[in-house]
């Protein structure tokens, strides 16, 4: 093996807004049971209370936004029912009803006896859907429930209406569309803009349904419903409630549709189903999603909650601490909601939205992980490789290798041979920037490395290593090529953070080169390319050897970057720089500083010049944004709280894991953000500014440090073993994990510890070989070791963590390790 520290060893070389929201739910349900909760009424054809796990908010609704989504469509509006302008890529424009690559409604609205839905009183998440709640009005509760099921362009919102008397009634509806029938790129600030080459609607009566097309092309969106209205009006209007200051943002290129109908409303309650569908090919197809979707509404419903509620009962968590145990389970919920499926993608390089060539390539289908909602629903190199550590860990191994799959095959079509990996793929198929001339974001050629690497030691799938070891193995050569003088080590180029003021050496570039080395190294051994594995076994070495360059012994910290000349802040060759980036933190993270310079470099970083209660800055103070910089990002927070934890600083690790935890509610229960609220960041500021409601990475300080630091679990998939040795923080008497898959096998994994006993519990382990074993505190010495009741012999192995008592476990159904110290 050739892993650093755990991950990779050197072998072979708020509180008022939160107290306002309520919450309810917890760990998903199994299979079976998932589908039993999720049936739905009979009468109204939605999922009945307790139809798995939910999160509700009644507070601020106006000002909070929301998604339901599916792989292949989703929505994106404002709680109390509204769909105001929301965005800032396309200003205005990325909210609504999507099927990526086109958008295709600026909102569906609703009106009951003349009275519009736009007031929701409560905001429900569930597994797959979301729920709208409004208060009586005419004597019926209306309620709007919303989803996509997964694999097919559409939309559902299922409109529910209850006697408050519980008397049958005959009621008014009215569903007003507006449509947006526009492609994903380009946006509102590149060239072209997306108003230069976007045309009108046109709208037209379809049967029973409406249909709006960009005049020009081939792009369709239709509304529809079951049941027929009695009347279908088109025409340049229908907007809802929208007001006309909003009405400008959106435009005037949309058209508007009407249905209308006459319910018979049961004593019991009913619901009206209304879809949006759409198509870049062609109107038939739009109709047929339409179609298909209506016949069977509530079934799609049901599957998607049972689906849902399952995969929220794999690798289920139980800790202490109830935040960190919530948004735990919402983040697995998270990726799934961000699983994406684009067709018929039209590759062009369009430089940093300076050009619009013709397309180079067309892909007939992408699957992966998109970034987030609503602007950044595209795939991203950095943003898929952070995101890969919580689909690891939460099982979600298709999504990790589509995503791979994905980034590797445009990667080839854009950079040739070379392994760079692009920045940004549209869902259009316009690759935003990444391509061989552009000098930043080369970390991510790194983390594509130690992505693959990790989706291979969990899934043990030999197809991910055969299919992406050749992009490896290239992109760690491009890497090595980029310090042209060879004088330093580092390949030259930013990474993550994009400012000018860095030197041309970034500590993040160079903290995952080595990973990526290590990397490397395993899979070329695991492909008996001895060759390439020598090569990168000196290089890392080396790369290891010289990483006390970056160390600033007067302020025990690491340089975030280094100069090769006057570039940046630059004053000199060989400078180091250290300007409070986040980025600080990457030598602690990828777990390649030694004990020593981590502890006082960590003990540094949670000061206040970086960090403050929101989490760990993006730059701190005095660094080159001045206070402006002082936002919070959850990856950023995530990425100390990982940092922490591997070297044994538990408790300082679950205090970044609740700040991030702490999130889970502030604008859309259940969604983790991109940004953290702070006195930098207004998350109910202006909807054309915000950042993201939910945010693929931001799971990963809280998964992957649960799994892999906290219960210790470190799956070799490939070579049929599994170590688990878990290191409690002080305050967490348990902690445990059911369902985990490593492998072909089903894991559970629990730990305990008081008075200076420490039990490690492992079931399901059949077909891997197994390590157990506990992390002791610092200062205590071994009075016992048991195994399974009895004596057994044992090693101390010091590591980053602490010292690690480690037993070798002959294969079985269950084991249990007791140690016992003292001192």
């Amino acid at each position: 093996m050739a892993r650093l520290g755990r991950t990779r060893r050197v072998g072979l070389a708020r509180a008022a807004v939160c107290a306002a929201i309520a919450i309810a739910g917890g760990a998903g349900a199994g299979a079976a049971d998932a589908a039993a909760h999720a049936a739905a009424s009979p009468m109204t054809g939605v999922p009945q209370a307790g139809a798995g796990p939910t999160i509700a908010a009644d507070t601020l609704l106006g000002k909070r936004r929301y998604v339901a989504a599916g792989t292949r469509a989703y929505v994106v509006g404002v709680e109390n029912g509204s769909f105001p302008p929301i965005g800032w890529h396309t200003t205005g424009q990325m909210g609504g009803f999507w099927a990526p690559p086109i958008k295709l409604l600026d909102g569906l609205w609703f009106r009951v006896r003349g009275a519009w839905l736009d007031d929701a009183r409560m905001f429900t998440s569930g597994p797959g859907f979301v729920r709208l709640t409004f208060p009586a009005t005419h004597g019926l509760r209306p309620t709007l429930t919303e989803f996509s099921p997964d694999g097919r362009p559409v939309v559902l919102v299922g409109l529910t209406l209850a006697p408050v008397d519980r008397r049958a009634k005959r009621v008014d509806v009215v569903a007003e569309a507006h449509s947006q029938v526009m492609a994903a790129y380009p946006w509102s600030s590149t060239t072209p803009t997306a108003d230069q080459v976007e045309h009108p609607d046109a709208a037209s009566a379809e049967g029973d349904a409406v249909q709006f097309r960009q005049t020009g092309r081939s792009w369709y969106a239709d509304v529809g419903s079951k049941l027929a209205p009695r009347r279908v009006a088109v025409g340049r209007g229908d907007w809802g409630p929208t007001t006309a200051a909003e009405r400008a943002v959106f435009g005037s290129k949309g058209a508007g549709g009407r249905l209308a109908w006459t319910l018979r409303v049961p004593a019991r309650g009913r619901t009206l189903w209304v879809a949006v569908s759409g198509s870049q090919f062609s109107a038939s197809r739009a109709m047929s999603s339409l179609r298909r979707a209506l016949a069977e509404p509530g079934r799609l419903l049901a599957r998607k909650v049972a689906e849902r509620d399952a995969l929220a009962g794999q690798s289920s968590f139980q800790v202490p601490d109830s935040s960190v145990n919530q948004a735990l389970l919402w983040s697995k919920l998270n990726l799934a909601d961000l699983h994406r499926t684009v067709k018929d993608l039209r590759i062009r390089d369009v430089k940093a939205g300076k050009a619009y060539p013709p397309p180079v390539a067309t892909v007939a289908s992408l699957s992966g992980i998109d970034a987030a909602y609503p602007d950044y629903a595209e795939f991203f190199g950095t943003d898929g490789a952070y995101s890969t550590y919580g689909l690891a860990v939460a099982g979600q191994w298709r999504t990790a290798i589509q995503q791979l799959a994905a980034i590797r095959r445009v990667s080839r079509i854009v950079n040739g041979r070379t392994g760079k990996v692009v920045h940004e793929i549209n869902s259009t198929g316009a690759v935003y920037y990444g391509d061989n001339g552009e000098p930043g974001d080369i970390n991510e050629t790194a983390q594509f490395a130690i992505a693959a690497d990790l989706v291979w030691q969990w899934s043990g799938d030999p197809a991910v290593l055969k299919d992406n070891y050749g992009f490896v193995r290239d992109g760690a050569h491009y890497l090595a090529r980029l310090d042209p003088h060879a004088d330093d080590l580092w390949p030259d180029g930013a990474g993550i953070v994009e400012n000018p003021s860095l030197g041309i050496d970034a500590l993040d570039v160079a903290s995952e080169t080595v990973q990526e080395l290590g990397a490397l190294q395993e899979m070329a051994l695991a492909m008996h390319d001895r060759a390439t594995a020598a090569w990168a076994a000196r290089r890392q070495a080396r790369l290891l050897a010289a990483f006390g360059q970056w160390w600033i012994p007067s302020q025990g910290l690491y340089a975030d970057s280094m100069c090769d000349g006057t570039e940046g802040a630059c004053t000199h060759a060989g400078e180091q720089l250290q300007q409070r980036w986040w980025t600080s933190v990457a030598p602690m993270e990828q777990d390649i500083a030694t004990p020593a310079d981590a502890n006082a470099a960590l003990s540094t970083i949670e000061g206040p010049t970086f960090t403050g209660s929101c989490g760990l800055y993006v730059d701190g103070v005095g660094g080159p944004s001045g206070t402006g910089g002082q936002t919070c990002y959850l990856v950023n927070t995530g990425a100390l709280a990982v940092a922490e934890a591997n070297y044994g600083r538990m408790n300082q690790s679950v205090a970044n894991m609740d700040k991030v935890a702490g999130q889970l509610t502030v604008e859309m229960p259940g969604a983790l953000p991109e940004l953290a609220q702070s006195s930098q960041y207004n998350p109910y500021e202006a909807f054309t500014s915000r950042a993201n409601v939910m945010q693929a990475w931001s799971s990963y300080g809280l998964l992957w440090t649960t799994a892999h630091d906290i219960l210790g679990v470190l799956p070799d998939a490939p070579a049929h073993a599994l170590t688990v040795v878990p290191d409690l923080p002080a305050g967490w008497p348990t902690a445990s994990v059911q369902h985990l898959a490593a492998g072909n096998d089903e894991l559970s994994v629990s730990a305990s510890q008081g008075a200076g006993r420490f039990e490690t519990r492992v079931s399901g382990a059949r077909g891997l070989a197994l390590t157990i074993g506990a992390v002791i505190p610092a200062g205590s010495s071994v009075s016992s070791v048991t195994l399974d009741g009895q004596p057994t012999s044992y090693q101390t192995v010091s590591s980053h963590r602490g010292t690690e008592v480690l037993v070798s476990a002959p294969a079985g159904e269950s084991r249990s390790l007791i140690v016992q110290t003292s001192g």
